[in-house]
């Protein structure tokens, strides 16, 4: 099972063995990894709502860079169905972006959330919006090991390795909303994990708008019966 939180990547470097680099995320790759628009974390950013697990100063200028935990924590935000405190959300970070299995009132429970607070319990089921991080991270990931980029083709611009197609030629495709059967019989050099990069790419910078299903939860007292709610 694919653990998304607290995730790193481990790079062999042949002068000194095994060495630990984070695996991090622009702005735009967060919003399109966790299929959010980009504003909203900007605005969250700004609100300091958000605080990425890693900033990297260029000129006068801050660049936010987030972790796969990060990006889990953004999606989390986006879909919750109700506003959390500074504090809930303090703690929730902790358990998403940085590992931990139980802060303040909120805790791990397998993949899902759960809060406690006196009598009442609130189970929040994460396993959608899990499943949405972990694919746009598999794309990602299988984008960068497949994208290349030459100065003797197409004078340097990124092609997927073995053709002359331009990523960004595929992901505009996708941004006019071409079918993806179409752009396969348009380009059968590439298989699906290519267009499943191509459409990632399409919504780099892109507003891709709040997800059609809401984040599920359900109300339970901790000796009691269930009640579901929407």
């Amino acid at each position: 099972m694919l653990k998304i939180y607290h995730l790193e990547w481990y790079i062999y470097v042949a002068t000194q063995g095994l060495t630990k680099l984070p695996e991090l995320f622009s702005v735009d790759e967060a919003a399109a990894i966790a299929e959010v628009p980009a504003d909203t974390i900007r605005t969250a950013l700004e609100k300091k709502a958000v605080t990425p697990s890693h900033r990297q100063r260029v000129g006068k200028a801050v660049r936010h860079q987030f972790s796969a935990g990060d990006v889990l924590f953004v999606k989390l935000l986006v879909e919750f169905p109700f506003p959390l405190s500074r504090h809930d959300k303090q703690s929730l970070a902790q358990i998403l972006a940085h590992g931990s299995r139980k802060a303040a009132q909120w805790s791990l429970e397998g993949n899902d959330l759960l809060y406690r607070s006196g009598e009442m319990q609130i189970s929040i089921e994460c396993k959608s919006f899990r499943q949405t991080v972990a694919k746009n991270l598999a794309a990602y990931r299988w984008g960068r090991r497949r994208v290349v980029s030459s100065p003797d083709i197409l004078g340097g611009e990124p092609v997927f390795r073995g053709t002359r197609i331009p990523v960004q030629h595929v992901a505009s495709l996708f941004r006019k909303g071409v079918p993806e059967s179409e752009i396969a019989e348009d380009f059968p050099a590439l298989n699906a994990r290519d267009l499943a990069y191509a459409r990632l790419v399409a919504r780099f910078g892109e507003r891709p708008g709040r997800p059609r299903k809401r984040l599920a939860f359900k109300r339970e007292r901790v000796a009691g019966k269930r009640i579901d709610a929407q």
